[in-house]
């Protein structure tokens, strides 16, 4: 079910026909498929892999008792279904969380699709040492590969904000969530400083989500490390100078992240966009794990995902865009 030619440069990959195995066996033995999938996902000893694996799984579950219950409406029941021989409110609640597994795994699957190689995720990055050893915290990471130089690449990169050019995903999903952001494609000088101590919003003020640059290096090699600590960093009790603060909602008593990227040239043509996102928070117990990675990891990775796909064809020269958004 792999990609192997691909791995040593792109991570690991799926085939259709790998996506669709794991998506037959949800639908075929259900719960057991899910279980089966997660095991063969998980012996690869890849955290994407296995997830990926489950999400593919649980598509096909849910499938299934989608179709189950429309074979139901029309007066063929099957048996050993969770739909039952007639169509109950139980029914309906099932056919609901059968299609908000689909949506929420779709996205998973979605988001998940550019991946780091084995060695990329044991390389130390600029930024790792913010988030202590001994914290547990948990990690979201990408990469993906541009054909362009990283000289192509860094300029667009050096540009992301809230207040800048955007951050090359869906802005429009992104503003219907109130972020007030406008992407430009075009490469603006005056937005190319990139330094510690920057604030790179995210959501404007007063809600002002966002991070600090904690490093920056911008003439190869090409890095940038950022934080945002609500333990050390300006607060919504006291923020910075123009309305900066650290996320901390009030389910946790701290929370922390930070999130590092690096541009790794890969030969003469090709470099290797890749970031790591680390998290960590108080108290950090399974339902608040939850809530980050199913609430805030869902659109995260989402964004993501689009933001690697748009900044890959802005580099390649494939993105077209209106004068109004140079």
């Amino acid at each position: 079910m792999e990609r192997s030619e691909t791995k040593q440069v792109d991570g690991y990959l799926l085939t259709w026909w790998g996506k669709f195995g794991y998506v037959l066996l949800g639908f075929l033995f259900g719960i057991i498929g899910i279980l089966v999938s997660w095991a063969i996902g998980h012996r690869k000893k890849m955290m994407e892999c296995s997830a990926e694996a489950i999400y593919l799984a649980i598509i096909g579950w849910a499938t299934r008792n989608v179709v189950f219950f429309f074979f139901t409406a029309f007066g063929h029941a099957l048996p050993y279904t969770l739909m039952g021989e007639t169509l109950t409110g139980w029914s309906v609640f099932w056919l609901v969380v059968s299609i908000l597994f689909i949506i929420l795994s779709a996205m998973w699957v979605y988001g998940m699709k550019w991946k780091q190689t084995p060695e990329e995720k044991a390389m130390a990055f600029p930024g790792d040492d913010w988030i202590k050893p001994n914290e547990k915290h948990l990690r979201y990471d990408g990469g993906i590969t541009i054909n362009a130089r990283p000289e192509k690449i860094w300029p667009y990169i050096r540009q992301t904000g809230q207040d800048r050019a955007g951050w090359y995903s869906f802005e429009h999903l992104e503003r219907l969530f109130t972020f007030k952001i406008y992407n430009h494609y075009d490469v603006h000088p005056e937005w190319q400083e990139l330094k510690p101590g920057r604030f790179q919003w995210f959501h404007q003020a007063p809600l002002s989500i966002g991070e600090w640059v904690t490093q920056a290096s911008n003439d190869g090699p090409w890095y940038f490390a950022a934080h945002s600590d609500s333990r050390t960093d300006p607060t919504y009790k006291n923020p910075g100078p123009n309305q900066e603060k650290a996320l901390n909602l009030p389910i946790f008593k701290y929370f922390c992240w930070t999130w590092n990227w690096q541009l790794l040239p890969v030969d003469e043509t090709r470099t290797r966009l890749v970031w790591r996102c680390d998290c960590t928070f108080a108290p950090y117990i399974r339902p608040y794990k939850w809530f980050v990675v199913f609430i805030l990891g869902t659109a995260s990775i989402v964004m993501g995902r689009n933001f690697m796909d748009k900044m890959k064809a802005l580099c390649e020269g494939r993105l077209k865009y209106p004068d109004s958004k140079k």
